[in-house]
């Protein structure tokens, strides 16, 4: 019964052992590829989230999870789960370094937006949301910068289940900045 711990596993061993744990959990939990081929049927959204938690049984948050690891392989999608976003709502343990428990990025989102923290989304999301004690705290279109400096759409919206935030970000369209000529 002898087996690695914290000290004799890098780091790196052991992110990689719990990704793949990670991986086979989700497998099992939502029945293979059936989770998928039903979330693409879906356009990305908290109420898709809601529905597919019903038909799979699993929670809002894990299901969350899975909707941005399943759909955006090539979509930019982003996941954040925390506490309540707003101002008078956080609680006593909040840290504006690192706000949120689980900071999901899909593959699309890391490969052009990986230069976004959690602290800078987190701040621009609790600006859309309202105090509400729950359901839904609030959505707004947000501007966010790629890896090359380019200004793209996404469509935010942010869900409060009484003890988590669920907040999903979805890829719309490039940002294209107007600018004046002068006559």
């Amino acid at each position: 019964m002898l087996g690695d711990n914290s000290l004799s596993l890098t780091p790196a061993c052991q992110e990689e052992v719990e990704a793949q744990a990670n991986f086979a959990a989700g497998r099992l939990l939502f029945l293979r590829e059936r989770f998928t081929e039903e979330a693409c049927s879906l356009e990305p959204s908290i109420e898709a989230v809601r529905a597919l938690k019903e038909t799979f049984g699993n929670t809002l948050s894990t299901t969350l999870y899975r909707v941005v690891e399943s759909l955006g392989a090539d979509r930019p999608l982003v996941g954040m789960i925390s506490g309540h976003p707003h101002l008078t709502k956080r609680g006593k343990d909040f840290d504006p370094t690192s706000p949120c428990r689980h900071f999901i990025r899909s593959p699309a989102f890391q490969r052009h937006f990986g230069k976004i923290s959690e602290a800078q989304l987190f701040r621009n999301v609790s600006g859309y949301c309202g105090a509400q004690g729950g359901g839904p705290l609030g959505e707004d279109e947000l501007v966010l910068i790629d890896d090359n400096g380019d200004s793209h759409c996404f469509h935010f919206e942010t869900f409060f289940n009484r003890y988590d935030a669920l907040t999903l970000g979805k890829y719309q369209r490039p940002a294209h900045s107007v600018m004046p000529v002068s006559t």
